[in-house]
């Protein structure tokens, strides 16, 4: 990459691959809105959707341009295959604990009556509200072609989402070592855990072992958040990226206008954590382009999309569990929802981005900002808990961190930077020891005994009869259930051997 292409990246306008990656983002909520919805509910939030498209996507004008030379494009696509072929939803190897539940809701995506629900022990209606766009075209693959072939399908669809992602970033554009040390870079992308839990624990880690867990707080690396969680990472590393990539253009709040109405199906924290950036990057539009950059069709049709997608998804939400990380546990709680003490904190931040943060600053020359508000957010997330499993820290910290792995690329691969010899010694030695997570995750995954996709269990089966409150929430009366169509039977009393036909 040299200096022009690194000054431009973050001007680019609307094109072909903008428009590969929202419609990637898109689609699921297509299935959602007439899977769930009356139809002239439907309807309407499907002209919504239709209209921040064509809003964000100003078809007469759009570039196709091919950025990338064919043997850079061929390392790209060879990258993201093999990458997404470790992920945990295809099976092809070990898959890491969480899929028992992923591949639970993908079963009662496939098998269930829409809207899903389930039964309380109390009688209780439990709609499955959170986190579902990732699995819903492969529900349909499902109900449609049936189980036998799903694993490929949930391969090819995390491999679409991960290529996407991987020609949004700001790589190389030619094939060569650099090309490579940059592929690779993404790939192992990670906090020194190595380090932090040998200080934190007096031991050296236990090999193959997860190491991201060593004081009650974690941020997660690349590999992780694609092995464990893909559901949750794809819309944010797309969203991430698509915000960078268009933070200076004219088109940027025509763009973001339709991407976190996209994400919100997806998972709600995808939102949550690229809108400091959005609002960042409106500030940034407004200071250019003045107040008629501000679509306010767009906005107006994003805002009649997402009042019902919100609305479902804050279903009972109050009964998630959340505290001040320095609130002491009452009884009984996980680890991860654990009293963090100040030296834990110091500890965390500094072995996991703030050491790279520092080497990295004096060498930005654009969107120090952007930089900035990543780095504080990255502080900031520590002091809340969200979640039986401390969710706003997993789910939360991804946009930032693509933040910094895009400074990196920018910073290590721009040939029109003067780095000095110590700073990328300095800079390469802390991504050296983080790649250590990343190939525990990969040996982990290759070498243990393959897991075998089970989608028989139903989510209330897999827990105990009660899906955890930070997936479903109690539909009641409330004004959500009139928009919704009427429920069937409960996840669990379906025919679990043969998936129905999709109406």
């Amino acid at each position: 990459m040299n200096q022009a292409d690194s000054q431009r990246w973050a001007w680019h306008e609307i094109d072909g691959l903008t428009l590969l990656a929202l419609a990637y983002l898109a689609l699921p909520n297509l299935i959602f809105i007439f899977g769930w919805f009356h139809w002239p509910v439907a309807v309407v939030l499907c002209a919504a959707l239709l209209h921040l498209l064509y809003r964000a996507l100003p078809a007469r004008t759009m570039n196709w341009h091919r950025e990338y030379f064919p043997a850079a494009t061929l390392m790209i696509i060879a990258a993201g295959v093999a990458w997404a072929a470790f992920g945990g939803g295809s099976h092809f190897m070990y898959a890491n604990p969480d899929w028992t539940v992923r591949d639970a809701v993908l079963g009662d995506l496939v098998y269930s009556d829409w809207p899903v629900h389930y039964l309380s022990p109390e009688g209780v209606q439990l709609l499955l509200r959170s986190a579902i766009g990732y699995f819903l075209p492969l529900a349909m693959f499902g109900r449609i072609f049936g189980i036998a072939q799903l694993e490929i399908a949930v391969y090819l669809w995390t491999t679409v989402g991960v290529l996407i992602f991987l020609f949004l970033l700001p790589l190389p554009r030619r094939a060569g070592w650099p090309l490579a040390w940059g592929l690779g870079l993404v790939v192992f992308f990670s906090g020194m855990d190595f380090v932090g839990q040998f200080i934190a624990t007096e031991s050296l880690p236990i090999f193959p072992m997860r190491l991201e867990w060593w004081v009650p707080l974690s941020y997660p690396s690349l590999t992780n958040q694609l092995l464990w969680a893909p559901n949750h990472c794809l819309p944010m590393w797309i969203g991430s990226v698509l915000i960078l990539r268009h933070l200076n253009s004219q088109d940027f709040l025509r763009m973001s206008a339709a991407l976190l109405p996209l994400t919100l199906i997806w998972t709600p924290f995808a939102a949550i954590g690229l809108l400091p950036f959005v609002l960042l990057g409106a500030v940034k539009s407004f200071g250019q382009w003045s107040w008629r950059s501000l679509p306010l069709d767009a906005a107006m049709s994003g805002l009649i999309f997402s009042t019902p997608l919100i609305l479902f998804l804050i279903l009972d939400a109050a009964q998630i569990d959340a505290r001040f990380a320095s609130t002491a546990p009452t009884g009984f709680t996980y680890y991860t929802m654990q009293q963090a003490s100040l030296h834990s904190y110091l500890l965390f931040i500094t072995c996991e981005f703030l050491f790279l943060a520092l080497v990295l600053t004096p060498h930005l020359r654009q969107s120090r900002d952007v930089f900035g508000l990543a780095v504080l957010i990255l502080l900031s997330l520590p002091l809340i808990r969200f979640g039986v499993h401390n969710d706003a820290l997993l789910r939360l910290s991804p946009p930032a961190l693509i933040v910094l792995l895009v400074a990196c690329l920018q910073t290590l691969f721009d040939s029109g930077r003067s780095l000095s010899r110590s700073t990328m010694i300095v800079a390469c030695l802390f991504l050296a020891i983080g790649a250590h997570t990343a190939f525990n995750e990969f040996w982990r995954a290759a070498s243990w005994p393959r897991t075998h996709a089970n989608y028989k269990p139903t989510l209330a089966d897999i827990q105990n009869g009660q899906p955890a409150a930070h997936y479903v929430g109690h539909l009641g009366s409330s004004f959500v259930r009139r928009l919704l169509k009427p429920l069937g039977a409960p996840a669990s009393e379906t025919n679990r051997r043969s998936p129905q036909t999709y109406e």
